[in-house]
């Protein structure tokens, strides 16, 4: 466990170091007045090295954080900080300019974060734990072969071709649809699936098919991800120089991969960080990732972050993601009532 001191001397250090880029040494600690002399301090410095929150780049420079060291500089962050209300009143005002369309403010999220942090921003469209059928058509395109249209109460449309074992009419295919979207209004894919009902073989092929297309729907725990501010990752002279720039470009690129990633980073609560080593992919690990959920918990949700270097202002990042997060639940509990 880390006495006071040592605890204070780390957090500054992390603190000059993301703020200056260059390794910390201990005469830059004495300038913030710990009432302690740099040979003190260097002292204290060499054992935060030997208990692995700082490292030594080389021999006779300063010292930089180690993902330990980042780790212990957030946990002591995460009660003290938050946006000024002046940039809280500014990223309000900019919500309340767009057009109210969950678009325009996924959209806005990820360019507010990427702007104001200078990183790669990430937000996810909110999705619902479970879609709802809102309509369905049934579309003859030859005699056995038939196109059914469903569309999700989410305002999502879906196709599928149904191979019938007999040429069915245009009529029936009308009174099939009719009584389908009857019966099925508003419900989830359970409820149709339990729903008792004297099917026709047509009706039953439909129900299968809809039943079938709505939990595939469900499997995908996040949309496909909007991502801003690409370009900033070159702007980090670390990232720039790192022979995994382009490997990151790519992954990030990679809006499917991102997808599957963004439920393991977003799996509890609150803001949540993932520095460096910690990153499942390895051409991550130099990189931070600072993400949240929001939504409405259990019911219609999305995730929103930002990724950087380890080097990352997380004095921001973590308030920033915070607030926007906060906004957008808000926003989708008006949307969906």
């Amino acid at each position: 466990m880390l006495t006071k001191r040592r605890r204070d001397i780390l957090n500054l250090a992390v603190a000059e170091y993301i703020s200056r880029g260059v390794p910390v040494a201990s005469e830059a600690i004495a300038r913030h007045g710990l009432g302690i002399s740099p040979a003190t301090i260097r002292n204290e410095m060499m054992e935060l090295e030997a208990e692995g929150y700082l490292a030594q780049p080389h021999t006779s420079a300063g010292r930089v954080p180690t993902d330990r060291g980042y780790r212990q500089y957030i946990e002591c962050l995460r009660d003290g900080i938050a946006l000024s209300e002046v940039e809280q009143l500014l990223i309000y005002h900019q919500f309340h300019q767009v057009e109210r369309e969950i678009e325009e403010w996924t959209r806005l999220a990820a360019a507010i974060l990427a702007r104001m942090l200078r990183n790669v921003a990430i937000v996810t469209l909110p999705k619902s734990r479970q879609c709802r059928l809102h309509h369905l058509e049934l579309v003859a395109l030859q005699e056995t072969l038939v196109l059914l249209i469903l569309i999700l109460r989410e305002a999502k449309l879906k196709q599928q071709m149904l191979v019938l074992d007999e040429a069915v009419s245009d009529d029936e295919l009308e009174a099939a649809a009719r009584r389908l979207n009857s019966a099925f209004l508003g419900l989830t894919a359970s409820q149709i699936g339990r729903k008792k009902l004297q099917l026709t073989p047509l009706e039953g092929a439909a129900t299968k098919a809809v039943v079938q297309m709505m939990r595939a729907e469900e499997e995908d725990e996040y949309e496909e991800p909007h991502v801003d501010g690409l370009r900033h990752i070159l702007a980090h002279p670390e990232l720039a120089a790192s022979s995994k720039v382009a490997a990151v470009v790519e992954l990030l690129e990679q809006k499917s991969l991102l997808r599957a990633l963004l439920p393991t980073l977003v799996a509890g609560g609150g803001v949540q960080v993932v520095i460096g080593t910690e990153n499942t992919q390895d051409v991550m690990r130099e990189c931070s990732l600072v993400f949240s959920r929001y939504g409405i918990p259990g019911e219609v949700g999305g995730a929103l972050g930002v990724v950087g270097p380890t080097r990352m202002q997380y004095d921001v990042a973590i308030p920033a993601v915070g607030f926007v997060s906060n906004i957008m639940s808000e926003l989708v509990c008006e949307y969906y009532g």
